[in-house]
């Protein structure tokens, strides 16, 4: 709730830590020089420490990984709640569990899967031990649980698909009751939006994959302020009444990247639910005590590492600097 004077300490250290935060300026330095010449600015920035080992600007990831593994496990340390900031760290448990599965069943090996490392809350070489040998009695309950019913959906229908959508569902199920639970009506609202937009996306995807309803109902994630019903019933439908169904309500700001839809607009799609993020945390900026700000420095750097990744990808492949900049998103400044 805002307004809680338990978190006086952790919102005076974001506030600060926000003025490390890359500004503007900072971005168009950073268009301004080549690859090698981008990897030297971030060593004069905040993340000077995450990419200290990074020798190549093709090697970047595992700096920009480490980068945000920082922030989660700082913000969590200094908040009065720390399970809350948790359930940003447990989308990356979940990402690694949900590799894991997929490895076991394709008999695959770990290394084969990308396992995010130092961004979760479970030691991922003890998750790679307890997918091994099919215990999951040290996960969290709903973890566990998830992990159960998706290898039970895997065995009787086969598809790969379930594994992601039982444990989709399970986090955010988990997401929405905590934030309940801790009687925090923004984290509440601001999960319903990322829900929200997850199905936006998902729906996109069926689309054009020409999914039918069984599909969509599996990948649907409950606990959003859209219905799965609204997504049914515009399936067979043009981009068009989709846009127009968006038209009036919260995510209306997504009408115009419908209008002008083509497979290779997805970058606009993520720079406009990005925005809407923004949009829905702006409120942090004048609450002197509460968890909005937490979430809010959280959500800057997911979208500041963003940028440089896609600003390194770009300058790697030879991306003029002017398509470039259109796919930047909106920045915290």
């Amino acid at each position: 709730m805002a307004d809680d004077t338990r978190y006086a300490y952790a919102v005076a250290r974001v506030r600060g830590m926000e003025t490390h935060l890359l500004d503007r300026q900072w971005l168009e330095r950073l268009l301004s020089e080549s690859a090698d010449g981008a990897l030297k600015t971030l060593s004069d920035s905040a993340y000077q420490e995450a990419i200290a080992e990074v020798g190549r600007p093709e090697d970047i990831e595992p700096g920009l990984v480490a980068a945000l593994g920082q922030t989660l496990a700082e913000v969590s340390e200094i908040s009065p709640e720390p399970e809350l900031i948790d359930l940003f760290r447990l989308r990356w448990d979940v990402r690694n569990l949900k590799s894991l599965l997929k490895a076991a069943v394709l008999k695959l090996e770990p290394t084969e899967v990308g396992v995010a490392r130092g961004l979760g809350t479970i030691d991922t070489a003890s998750l790679e031990k307890w997918v091994q040998e099919r215990d999951y009695a040290m996960l969290p309950a709903f973890l566990a649980e998830a992990a159960r019913t998706a290898e039970e959906i895997f065995r009787d229908r086969g598809t790969i698909a379930s594994i992601d959508a039982a444990l989709d569902s399970a986090l955010w199920r988990h997401s929405l009751d905590v934030a309940r639970a801790h009687r925090s009506d923004f984290l509440e609202d601001y999960f319903r939006v990322e829900i929200d937009l997850e199905n936006i996306k998902t729906f996109i995807r069926m689309k054009e994959t020409e999914s039918d309803r069984t599909d969509l109902a599996e990948a649907f994630l409950g606990g959003g302020t859209l219905d799965l019903s609204l997504f049914e019933g515009l399936l067979g439908e043009g981009i068009d009444a989709f846009a127009r169904a968006l038209e009036y309500g919260r995510y209306g700001a997504l009408t115009p990247v419908f209008r002008d839809w083509s497979r290779d607009r997805g970058f606009a799609l993520e720079l406009a639910c990005d925005n809407l993020l923004l949009a829905a945390v702006e409120s942090a900026r004048t609450i002197a005590y509460g968890i909005e700000p937490l979430v809010a420095f959280i959500l800057y750097r997911r979208i500041e590492i963003k940028l440089i990744r896609a600003a390194v990808i770009a300058k790697l492949s030879g991306v003029p600097r002017s398509e470039l900049e259109a796919r930047l998103r909106s920045t915290h400044v």
